[in-house]
C-alpha cells in the first residue's frame, strides 16, 4: 500500500491578514511556528520514507520541523509544489468575491495547476511504490492535489476543503489509481 501524507505549512502573518501570498513568500508567525512544532510531534511516529517539499521558506520551515523526527530520509525541494501563482493579486488581500475557478489576470490557470501536480504525483508513485511519502505544499494546490487524487473534476473545485495550517490527510492506495482518504 502506498501512502501519501499530505501537509499544508504553519500559519503566516499574511495568512492571519487575509493577504495572497500565492509564489510570494510569507513569514511564519509565532503561532504558526508552534503549530508546526505539534504537527512535527502528531507526525513522528509515522514511518516515512521520503518528504517533498515546497522550495518557499513558509512551506520548508514546516519541513524542517517534521523532518526533525525524520533525519534518516531527505527532505527533498520540488517546484511543481509551488503555491498556485496568483498574477496580480500576490502580495494584496483576497478581493471579497475570490472564486479560484475564475482566474485574475496573469493567475495560473487551474488546467496549468493539475498538470505540473498530477505530473508530480505520477513521478513519486513510480519512484516509491508501497511507500510513506509526505508532501508539505500550500493551501490552494493542496485543494487541487487532492483533486488528482481522488479523481475530482476541475469544475468541482469549490467543493473541495481548503485544508488548515499545520494540518496533515493520509490518502491512501494499493493499485496507485484509486487513492481513499483517511485523517
Amino acid at each position: 500500500m502506498t501512502k501519501i501524507i499530505v501537509v499544508r505549512h504553519g500559519e503566516t502573518h499574511e495568512n492571519k491578514l487575509g493577504i495572497c501570498q500565492g509564489q510570494t513568500e510569507g513569514t511564519l508567525s509565532e503561532n504558526g511556528k508552534k503549530q508546526n512544532r505539534l504537527l512535527a510531534e502528531n507526525l513522528r511516529d509515522f514511518r516515512i520514507h521520503n518528504i517533498y517539499c515546497s522550495p518557499l521558506t513558509r512551506a520548508l520551515e514546516t519541513g524542517n520541523e517534521i523532518w526533525k523526527y525524520h533525519k534518516n530520509i531527505k527532505l527533498q525541494k520540488d517546484i511543481r509544489l509551488l503555491e498556485w501563482n496568483m498574477g496580480v493579486l500576490q502580495g494584496h488581500k483576497f478581493p471579497k468575491e475570490f472564486d479560484i475557478s475564475k482566474p485574475f489576470d496573469s493567475m495560473e490557470t487551474l488546467e496549468l495547476v493539475r498538470i505540473r501536480i498530477k505530473s508530480f504525483i505520477d513521478e513519486i508513485l513510480l519512484l516509491h511504490d508501497n511507500q510513506t511519502i509526505l508532501l508539505i505544499s500550500h493551501g490552494l494546490v493542496i485543494k487541487v492535489l487532492t483533486m488528482v487524487l481522488m479523481n475530482i473534476p476541475d469544475e468541482n473545485i469549490i467543493n473541495v476543503k481548503l485544508m488548515k495550517n499545520s494540518s496533515y490527510s493520509v490518502f491512501y492506495s494499493d493499485d496507485h489509481q484509486n487513492f481513499m482518504s483517511k485523517k
